[in-house]
């Protein structure tokens, strides 16, 4: 009787960890989508910014960063104050987007997008600027759809998952 309830609690338990596994895995898809989201809206407040204002780039990074509160502006924040301290453009923006938990092509995207920044002449850079906001926007599409469709397969796989054990120690 007790090794019965004591293999149900374990079946319990070990149920709720693969559903806890499950939202994690739903949630990395659902960070993904949020990053590019931010960084496409990143994307056209400096360009609404640097073609109207001129405002600097730092001040541009200060006041998104208030907004948004995410894994890309807190991206933005280190990067701006690696900049601060003296850090190369290049290398900044390359240790920010290595530290980021994305895949090899989004950290390439990444990179060249903080990299290039204020580096042209302003038709030059409003045109970077743009061809960056669309290419977030096809991302944040792409990750969208997988968010529907992996994390949520991969939610229920984990659920399902959980109600096997648990039927397996019952």
């Amino acid at each position: 009787m007790k090794a019965e309830i004591l293999r149900l609690i374990a079946g319990g338990l070990l149920g709720l960890l693969c559903c806890y596994g499950g939202v994690i895995i739903r949630r990395h898809y659902a960070d993904r989508e949020k990053f590019f989201g931010d960084a496409e809206q990143f994307a056209l407040q400096l360009k609404r910014e640097l073609g109207f204002r001129k405002t600097p780039l730092p001040d541009v990074i200060a006041a998104f960063s208030e907004t948004a509160k995410g894994q890309f502006s807190k991206m933005l924040e280190s990067f701006s104050r690696r900049l601060a301290a003296g850090v190369p453009q290049s290398e900044a923006a390359r240790a920010e987007a290595e530290e980021t938990k994305m895949k090899p092509a989004d950290k390439l995207l990444v990179r060249e997008f903080l990299s290039s920044l204020g580096k042209t002449a302003l038709p030059d850079q409003l045109d970077a600027v743009q061809r960056a906001q669309e290419s977030f926007a096809a991302r944040r599409a792409v990750c969208a759809e997988e968010t529907k469709r992996l994390g949520g397969m991969y939610f229920k796989l984990a659920v399902l998952l959980g109600i096997a054990l648990i039927v397996l120690l019952a």
